[in-house]
């Protein structure tokens, strides 16, 4: 009974987790895009390699607190810029290495 009640809450959180409002911009060249989640700021990039492979999506950011956030599209394929809507800060994200999240700047405090 312990168990299943365990799963139960398991999957719960993970559902929880997936849901949200997810919005993105393409790249320049238009082979890649930047994809957000709007609810905590995450944000990852996905690329194809042609129309007949799905995309490639890496690893999301770490999100923030709850907000309204929104990415700005930019020329760089491995970094872009997001902002929260709600107080007007912005944090730069980029990739290193595609095989792990991306790493975001403190958001602005101004």
């Amino acid at each position: 009974m312990k168990s299943a009640l365990f799963l139960s809450a398991a999957l719960a959180a993970t559902t929880a987790m997936a849901e949200g409002q997810f919005s993105g911009v393409s790249t320049k060249g238009n082979l890649s895009a930047w994809r957000i989640n709007h609810g905590n700021g995450a944000v990852s990039l996905c690329s194809f390699e042609g129309h007949k492979n799905e995309p490639a999506c890496y690893p999301w950011s770490t999100g923030g607190a709850a907000g309204s956030y929104q990415i700005i599209a930019g020329d760089d394929v491995l970094s872009t810029w997001r902002i929260n809507a709600s107080t007007g800060a912005v944090s730069l994200c980029e990739y290193k290495d595609v095989a792990n999240p991306p790493i975001c700047t403190p958001w602005s405090t101004q």
